[in-house]
């Protein structure tokens, strides 16, 4: 009986090493978090994320998310540091929606101290996230995660953006506001 091999290739079932494992999944991991970047308040689990690179990438693991998703959060840290991108791990959270460890390792990269709400730290670094990667963003404070707003006794709004009202037409001689029929009463009178 053989052991199976810590990752293989999908399409041809080859081994592959732990190490180019973990570049294919880090390369996975960016596009699957600029993605989520692109919807405001939202974020994505380790084990979502882990189902996710192993399909994009074609390389998969039998072994748990837990053990190797550090790993390449750990590599997507590095990239967006070094292109000078908004920290997009503080996208990706535990199942308890608190942010992984590897948050931690995105403040030590900036040469930043832990905060003592590292959860809220995280919320504005998801608020930076959005905003690079086109979401309007509402003034205000960032949302925690609805785990960890819970937790606090905290509602979750999800706020989006709201659209401007629709301003109502106004005649253009009394400035009285027009009827659905759009003719002034006032100006016209005999209509």
């Amino acid at each position: 009986m053989t052991a199976s091999p810590a990752a293989w290739r999908v399409d041809d079932g080859a081994a592959v090493s732990f190490r180019d494992a973990t570049v294919a999944w880090a390369l996975a991991a960016h596009g699957v978090l600029v993605e989520t970047a692109k919807g405001y308040g939202h974020f994505v689990t380790i084990n979502d994320l882990g189902a996710q690179v192993q399909e994009m990438s074609g390389v998969r693991t039998g072994a748990p998310t837990r053990t190797w998703v550090d790993a390449v959060l750990r590599k997507v840290a590095r990239r967006c540091h070094a292109a000078g991108e908004p920290p997009l791990t503080a996208l990706c959270v535990r199942p308890n929606h608190t942010v992984t460890d590897s948050y931690r390792y995105v403040l030590e990269l900036a040469g930043l101290p832990v905060p003592e709400d590292i959860e809220l730290h995280a919320a504005y670094a998801r608020w930076q996230c959005y905003a690079a990667h086109g979401t309007d963003v509402p003034v205000g404070v960032p949302p925690l995660t609805p785990k960890v707003a819970a937790k606090r006794g905290l509602s979750v709004e999800r706020a989006e953006p709201k659209a401007e009202p629709a301003r109502a037409r106004m005649c253009g001689e009394c400035f009285v506001q027009l009827p659905a029929s759009g003719i002034c009463g006032f100006c016209n009178p005999s209509r």
